[in-house]
């Protein structure tokens, strides 16, 4: 099990340049991963930075850790410019890059007070076909598609990533299953557990082993990525070692240490330099 760091590029982390340092340091205390919430806006009054400007900035400045967004609603974004980020920015980094795919939400008014589409059913029509467009872009090849919400004709994209395939996680709510299909043909399901809110508890063994089963009877590979956020940093030292070891023998393979909105950033930064728990 891999351990990643999941936080929001808000407030005073917006500043891509202390988020670089942070996962400079993050990458030399031993975590495997960084990512970042990617959001139009927040609390009223909070700032909030690009997630794709703080990605470039720390993949010039860390060589190892995975980054990527957790995660980007597909249907607020136009496939063929996030096609042409996505390379460029696994270019960057030398084939680091993970792509967290969504439907969002409009908690904050953030398709709403833009103008975007607002029904959950419509974003989930647009996020599918967006993926399809996507995946057929990063390929290199001719892309014809005819679909509700997009026409695309377009010649070969290039360059292509250097990862291939780039890996694709995908976000659910569990236990709605519905969206399971969609995960299970990625390469990643990041699970959203009912109740958990900004900074969640630990799932339980038993929601882990039902939903990898549930995976699994979707015919999703025993490479499939089962991520999970935690704030093993909010628990003693004694808990944090059972969760750890529990979620690991549960099946999930990357175990991302969650940090909501409004945390001191100071904080985060000294937990991190801490290094992540031991190796279960």
């Amino acid at each position: 099990m891999r351990h990643g760091i999941f936080l929001a590029p808000f407030d005073e982390l917006a500043d891509p340049r202390r988020v670089a340092a942070l996962a400079a340091a993050a990458e030399q205390a031993g975590w495997d991963g960084i990512f970042l919430w990617d959001h139009m806006l927040a609390v009223p009054g909070m700032a909030v930075a690009d997630v794709w400007t703080v990605m470039a900035a720390i993949a010039m400045t860390t060589t190892r850790l995975r980054i990527g967004p957790m995660v980007t609603p597909l249907a607020r974004r136009r496939p063929w410019v996030l096609a042409r980020q996505i390379a460029t920015l696994d270019q960057l980094s030398d084939g680091r890059l993970t792509m967290g795919i969504g439907l969002g939400d409009d908690g904050w008014h953030e398709f709403s007070s833009f103008g975007d589409e607002v029904s959950p059913k419509v974003r989930g029509e647009m996020l599918d076909e967006s993926l399809e467009i996507i995946q057929g872009l990063l390929t290199g090849n001719v892309v014809a598609h005819r679909g509700r919400h997009f026409v695309v004709d377009s010649g070969p994209f290039r360059p292509r990533p250097v990862q291939d395939p780039l890996p694709i996680w995908a976000a659910v709510r569990w236990p709605n299953r519905k969206p399971l299909g969609r995960a299970a043909r990625l390469q990643g399901c990041f699970p959203i557990f009912a109740g958990s809110g900004q900074r969640p508890a630990p799932p339980s063994v038993a929601e882990v082993a039902e939903l990898r089963a549930a995976l699994a009877d979707l015919s999703a590979p025993r490479s499939h990525d089962l991520v999970v956020r935690v704030a093993l940093h909010q628990l003693t030292g004694a808990e944090r070692d059972e969760v750890v070891h529990s979620m690991a023998a549960a099946g999930v393979t990357w175990m991302l240490e969650a940090f909501g909105p409004g945390q001191d950033a100071s904080e985060i930064e000294a937990y991190v330099r801490s290094g992540p728990p031991a190796a279960s």
